[in-house]
């Protein structure tokens, strides 16, 4: 059996992303499969899928007991976990989100890893781009990189090719990040002018007051809400490594998704969406909307063949098979 391991949650909080993605998701879409929190459930002719906040005597308690064990990584965290260092090298197989991650484990570890990416949650929606005097977009996305955005510059740029109202949904911080901390996450601040800075550091303060705090059914609500999806990104180490789950979703629910150079897995899908230069691009799908509709129209058929809970759960299948005579389905 493929089980999952996983930690255990706080039945008071939604479950996290990653608990989804990587595993109830796949696993519910599996015939021989499970997913527990309790290791010692584990039996001898069981794979396990150690996440990435798995322990180092997580694997050990797998080695000791004969259990073979994939290690399953998420996010670049080796400077955060270093019993990875460890737990990798011994695995019986690694699998992790997009090819950029993979290269980092391994330059890291030496060990090549299975690229399977995240399963779109959504239900495909209708393809949607319709041209109004004052356009609505939506942007979605962790605090850590939604504090590195420029706000300020974004708003200038969309509003120069058309009025466009922007609604943010963030995980929203307790409390206000420091002005000194603002300044070293915003990339490119200090090549600003003094003015420039005034407005961004502005820009956020406004901002806060109208940041919506992440929930799934509310963001659900609010791309078919929005005119198109909005997903700027910063070009650093951080960023390299993430999936293309935040595209998939918008594109899955039937709005386009405008974005910038930064993650490389967004260039993926890059015949689906428009990834450049924002005013430029923006100015395209005003352009042509006609054009963007079939955009969305082939992605959706894009992502049923590869990333629907069903194609992503055949990639799960095909590393279990390597690692165990028996077969599921």
């Amino acid at each position: 059996m493929l089980v999952f391991v996983t930690p255990k949650l706080d039945s008071t909080r939604p479950p996290p992303y990653s608990y989804r993605s990587r595993a109830t998701i796949p696993s519910s879409n599996i015939d021989d499969s499970r997913v527990t929190d309790d290791i010692t459930s584990l039996k001898p002719d069981d794979i396990a899928v150690l996440g990435k906040k798995h322990s180092k005597e997580d694997a050990e308690y797998c080695m000791s007991n004969k259990i073979k064990y994939i290690v399953d990584v998420a996010d670049d965290k080796f400077n955060k976990f270093e019993h990875w260092y460890f737990t990798i090298p011994n695995a019986n197989a690694v699998t992790t989100t997009c090819r950029t991650l993979s290269e980092v484990i391994q330059t890291e570890t030496s060990k090549t890893s299975y690229v399977i990416p995240d399963p779109t949650e959504r239900i495909r929606g209708e393809p949607k781009f319709v041209l109004k005097d004052i356009m609505n977009t939506f942007y979605y996305g962790s605090e850590a990189n939604y504090s590195k955005l420029n706000w300020s510059e974004i708003r200038e740029v969309l509003n120069s090719i058309r009025k466009t109202n922007i609604k943010i949904m963030t995980n929203v911080p307790e409390r206000p990040i420091k002005i000194s901390k603002l300044r070293k996450k915003i990339a490119g601040y200090w090549n600003l002018t003094p003015e420039k800075r005034k407005l961004v550091e502005d820009e956020y303060m406004i901002l806060l007051d109208q940041l919506i705090e992440w929930d799934f059914d509310e963001q659900g609500k609010l791309v078919e809400e929005s005119d198109f999806v909005m997903l700027p990104v910063v070009d650093d180490k951080h960023s390299s490594c993430k999936g293309n789950n935040r595209p998939i979703d918008a594109l899955q629910q039937g709005r386009m998704v405008l974005t910038n150079p930064g993650i490389p897995s967004y260039e993926d899908l890059k015949d689906f969406l428009y990834i450049g230069d924002m005013s430029e691009i923006y100015q395209e799908m005003i352009n042509q909307p006609d054009l963007v509709v079939d955009k969305i129209t082939k992605a959706q058929e894009f992502i049923a063949q590869n990333y629907s809970p069903n194609s992503i759960s055949k990639k799960w299948i095909e590393i279990y098979k390597t690692l165990t005579p028996s077969s599921i389905g």
